[in-house]
């Protein structure tokens, strides 16, 4: 137990509503209080109309532990809790390292999302039901929402899934050794990418061992081939996610082989690559300052005398999955940078006014940041204007104009694209919606802004 990380009191103890203040006396009503709801949870059939994103693990995990925990139902994120766990399950000292806590609500929608395109694996055969489920069982532990109940949230979600799909899923009938030891596994990824099935073996055995087709006509039209869709390309936040994880994975294994390589200095650097693989997990921007650095590491494995032998042919994997990895990451980033660089240009009303949103709020904070107080504040009297009506004239239209001008004279805002947004939203704005054209009445209800509504 850690102490002082927001779910804990000062001794380590999870803070609860029982007021229990030993930890195996908690540990006891946890498991007693949770085993209860989670049967009756799986009998009800879960959470009803449940996408598996952020918001149903939430729910799952709130219905399991609210008895106990005043936090059920809070992600790691709430709390601003990272957290990684230690791992013998290779044989070696192997460091878990679960998602940035600050990613978990994308990342379970990206995941409820990419599952959503499979139809939730209905359609599908005994054994292909176990492999996908086993795929995306390591993509929900990986996020690791919750600081304490993972694995039984993820039991009633994958029951869930299973009933919904045609499948009993029942995790009763495997030793829990069994199940720790699969998720361990596809978590320390031993194999390159090119095997990712062999890193999922384990957990697609563990599926093997606890499914079955469910009885019934109901069921049997789950599993019809007619209801399945073909394996979705993974979208780019999936692949995204993967390649970081690639990234940590191998760069806490370089880290390692580096710091411990003879030769003055190797400590000093392989602990400079961890830090930077920790730094990039957290802010994958960050691989533009540290990708030099991780190739320069991966080279010194390679080439070291001391590792040619067979017996460290395994170290000079590593090398090459880290220096793959760190150089996808980086092309993600280039992407993903060129990518903002884009305004993202209105067409509607509705959209305009969304954008202007957004937009009104950084070029305000520009404006300031080079002593442009008034501008931003007439700019921010329009926003609040905006976000009740959809249409800028009068005076309004008079002092974002005075605001845009303001900003096109600053060259580092001049041509920016939040600045470009917000000209895109003011030249939809500006103009009333058609509804509002056809009615006077509505017009009126537009304030001081109706002379200029061009008719």
């Amino acid at each position: 137990m850690v102490a002082g990380d927001r779910f804990s009191d000062e001794n380590g103890v999870r803070i609860n509503r029982l007021g229990i203040t030993d930890p195996q006396q908690l540990a006891q009503a946890e498991t007693d209080s949770s085993l209860l709801r989670l049967q009756r949870l799986n009998v009800q059939g879960g959470i009803p109309g449940g996408r598996y994103d952020h918001a149903h693990l939430k729910q799952v995990h709130q219905k399991l532990f609210e008895g106990v925990y005043q936090w059920a139902g809070e992600t790691r994120a709430d709390r601003e809790f990272q957290g990684h766990k230690p791992t013998y399950v290779t044989g070696f000292k192997e460091t878990m390292t679960y998602a940035p806590f600050k990613e978990i609500e994308p990342r379970l929608n990206a995941i409820g999302e990419q599952l959503g395109k499979e139809n939730y694996l209905k359609g599908l055969s005994e054994e292909k039901f176990a492999e996908r489920a086993a795929y995306y069982l390591d993509q929900y532990n990986h996020t690791h929402a919750f600081r304490d109940g993972n694995g039984r949230t993820l039991q009633a979600t994958f029951v869930q899934l299973g009933k919904e799909a045609g499948y009993q899923v029942d995790f009763a009938r495997i030793d829990p050794a069994t199940l720790n030891r699969a998720r361990d596994l596809a978590m320390v990824r031993p194999h390159a990418p090119q095997e990712v099935e062999k890193n999922l073996q384990a957990l697609k055995a563990m599926f093997d061992q606890v499914i079955s087709p469910a009885p019934g006509i109901e069921a049997e039209k789950l599993r019809d081939p007619s209801q399945a869709r073909p394996l979705a390309a993974l979208s780019p936040e999936m692949k995204a996610m993967d390649a970081r994880r690639e990234l940590v994975v191998t760069g806490y294994r370089v880290m390692d082989i580096v710091a411990n390589m003879p030769g003055a200095g190797n400590y000093e650097k392989g602990v400079a690559v961890g830090k930077g693989v920790e730094v990039t997990n957290l802010n994958p921007a960050a691989i533009q300052v540290h990708l030099a650095q991780f190739q320069q590491a991966a080279d010194r494995i390679s080439k070291h005398p001391a590792l040619q032998g067979s017996d460290a042919s395994q170290d000079r994997n590593d090398a090459k999955r880290f220096r793959a990895a760190a150089e996808q990451v980086q092309a993600i980033a280039e992407v993903k940078e060129a990518a903002a660089k884009v305004p993202i240009l209105a067409k509607t009303h509705d959209e305009a006014q969304f954008v202007f949103k957004h937009a009104a709020n950084q070029v305000a904070q520009d404006l300031r940041e080079h002593g442009k107080g008034l501008d931003a504040a007439r700019l921010q009297e329009v926003a609040r204007h905006v976000a009740r009506t959809p249409f800028i004239g009068g005076l309004n239209r008079e002092n974002v104009g005075k605001s845009i001008a303001a900003a096109d004279k600053i060259p580092a805002l001049k041509g920016s694209r939040h600045l470009e947004e917000l000209k895109s939203a003011v030249g939809i704005m500006e103009k009333a919606p058609k509804e509002y054209e056809r009615s006077t009445a509505k017009v009126e209800a537009y304030g001081r802004d109706v002379k200029s509504i061009e008719r």
